[in-house]
């Protein structure tokens, strides 16, 4: 899965399109998206039900938030996820 390559404001874009929401309490390096209410009732029990995408203008971190949305929604999220892109 090598293929993906996006930055933080294309990231952002496609996941408030997909019905996330910011939810920052504190200041930091991150920003917390948390899951939209469709997906929140299928979410394994040892989920949080947030998604941290950090604010730097170079993402490195691409892969690890396809595999969040994997298991927050499945190979179907990753695929709207693709098409927002």
């Amino acid at each position: 899965m090598g293929e993906w390559n996006f930055n933080t404001a294309e990231c952002v874009r496609a996941l408030i399109k997909l019905g996330f929401y910011l939810k920052n309490k504190r200041r930091g390096d991150h920003d917390k998206y948390a899951v939209p209410e469709v997906y929140k009732r299928n979410l394994p029990q040892y989920h949080r039900g947030f998604l941290m995408v950090p604010r730097h203008s170079e993402l490195r971190l691409q892969q690890q938030i396809v595999k969040e949305l994997e298991v927050i929604g499945g190979k179907g999220l990753v695929e709207k996820f693709r098409n927002c892109l």
